[in-house]
């Protein structure tokens, strides 16, 4: 772990030359901290599961209503934006492992406890209630622990991962985010063919909410001795110093209100920014990938088909994401994402009216929901995480992230199935101009951040500064060097450890901030 850490922290500023990194930085991260990236599968998993149940759990706990179930799917979303004060303050304070061993226990609480309620199916009107309220209690929790989920995972990764190749690193969690979905889909499917139809419409729906207890103990069990980042062990040692001396400004000596006031007042304009920047994915996510498994189910499509479906557009993502990871190590996470973000608004109507025409054929579906959305689902859902992270300082990282990115999720998210399901009504093409929609406040958001930071108002990278927008004629200078760098990389790690070694990037410049 020590050798891991030496390498990873050569340089807060790389060029984009050093782009390539090394294979073995990643598979260094991996190793030490694979139980993060098992939890965020769980995480994931966890959301999925019931939005490919949807089509049963209307009935069980909804009688029937298709609008009730998804406003059941965004009471988690109701509480990821508490959730992440609450494990953001957590993560600053006490450290990132501190918040991630309690989302987790949090999270398998509030989706294993799903699948033992009553439902109205019992014939029990009273032990219907009583499910549909604890249904919602446990939903609630589920946010709760989420959103410290993949707000502190993401900060810890960026912090521990090395600077070259930040944007790999990164995808790592979109990996995982839809090796989640896939295991849902895997799991629902293979509980269906095993047992049929009528027994999941019964009973069988409960088992995908209680298999998330498996990888979920395996990884509490490994986030024992996960070791915290150099970057906030280096805030505390200072926070400490400044601590004996009185200063006020000193986070550890606020109270949790006075933290959270202090940390909103001074970055809000970037917690803004990092809402709006998630809005694209957070809608095609759940009113596109999720949502879209309804609506095909409804509009008459096998199980087999919708299966093939879903896991080709996951695999897809998952194919994507590290070539999308090295296109945001040599063009920036700023610029990956602008340009998922008009992708998807140039081209989320017209995907999803070549859908909607012919919704129960498997080949229509696939290259729609599948192949086009798969595609732009990579470009705009890779690295969000990461370009939320870059826009705070190390101190307040943990609990702006996570109030930042919650909210962004919590508000397009959660609301998505519920506005894709109900603009129906007033349109055939509304689930696409929503698409449409979250990819313009995307783009949007971006745009407004690189004015803001040209007139110095804000800083939009804190971790990494450049690449983070780059020119295609820079970039293509970039790709060129990335070849010549990978031959080299090994020999630059090995001289770290001479003292007269020093770093290849120098001071932040004036063109750097740029």
């Amino acid at each position: 772990r020590a050798s891991y850490a030496k390498r990873c922290h050569r340089s807060p500023t790389p060029c984009r030359s050093c782009a390539m990194g090394t294979k073995s930085d990643l598979c260094g991260l991996i190793r030490v901290y694979w139980s993060l990236l098992l939890g965020n599968i769980v995480e994931w998993y966890e959301y999925a599961v019931y939005g490919y149940l949807a089509v049963f759990l209307e009935d069980h706990f909804f009688r029937g209503s298709e609008i009730g179930v998804w406003l059941g799917f965004g009471v988690t979303f109701l509480a990821r934006p508490l959730g992440g004060v609450v494990m953001g303050v957590v993560g600053d304070r006490f450290g990132r492992g501190a918040a991630v061993n309690i989302s987790i226990v949090g999270m398998l609480v509030g989706t294993c406890g799903q699948g033992m309620l009553p439902t109205y199916a019992s014939g029990n009107e009273t032990l219907g209630h009583i499910g549909l309220a604890l249904l919602i209690v446990l939903r609630f929790v589920q946010g709760l622990s989420a959103a410290g989920e993949i707000g502190t995972i993401a900060t810890y990764i960026t912090e521990v991962g090395s600077p070259h190749m930040l944007g790999r690193s990164i995808a790592l969690i979109s990996i995982t985010c839809n090796a989640g979905f896939l295991l849902a889909k895997f799991v629902v499917y293979a509980v269906t063919m095993a047992l049929g139809v009528e027994a999941v419409k019964d009973w069988a729906w409960r088992l995908p909410f209680i298999f998330a207890l498996v990888p979920g103990l395996i990884a509490v069990w490994g986030r024992r001795g996960v070791p915290e980042s150099d970057m906030f062990l280096e805030q505390q040692l200072q926070a400490q110093a400044r601590a004996s001396e009185e200063n006020p400004e000193v986070p550890l000596r606020r109270s949790t209100t006075s933290q959270v006031s202090a940390v909103v007042g001074a970055h809000w304009v970037n917690m803004t920014i990092g809402a709006g920047a998630v809005a694209g994915f957070a809608i095609l996510q759940y009113g596109g990938f999720v949502w879209g498994q309804s609506f095909i189910a409804h509009a008459g499509m096998s199980v087999d088909d919708r299966m093939v479906v879903g896991l080709c557009s996951r695999v897809l993502m998952i194919a994507l994401a590290m070539p999308v990871g090295w296109l945001t190590d040599v063009m920036g996470v700023g610029w990956v994402t602008f340009v998922g973000a008009v992708g998807l608004t140039l081209c989320g109507v017209p995907l999803w009216a070549a859908l909607q025409q012919n919704p129960d054929d498997l080949s229509t579906v696939l290259m729609t929901l599948s192949v086009g959305f798969g595609i732009l689902g990579s470009l705009i859902g890779t690295v969000p995480f990461y370009f939320v992270v870059e826009l705070f300082p190390t101190a307040v990282r943990n609990t702006a992230v996570c109030i930042s990115f919650n909210i962004g999720f919590a508000f397009f998210g959660g609301l998505a199935p519920i506005v894709a399901q109900a603009s129906l009504q007033a349109s055939p093409l509304g689930p696409g101009i929503l698409y449409a929609a979250g990819g313009f406040i995307s783009a949007l958001s971006v745009l407004l951040g690189l004015c803001l930071q040209r007139r110095d108002m804000i800083q939009l990278a804190h971790v990494r500064k450049e690449p983070y927008f780059a020119s295609i004629c820079g970039a293509a200078r970039g790709a060129k060097e990335v070849c010549a760098a990978s031959e080299t990389e090994s020999d630059d790690v090995m001289s770290e450890s001479d003292p007269g070694t020093t770093s290849s990037s120098g001071p932040e410049t004036a063109d750097a901030r740029a």
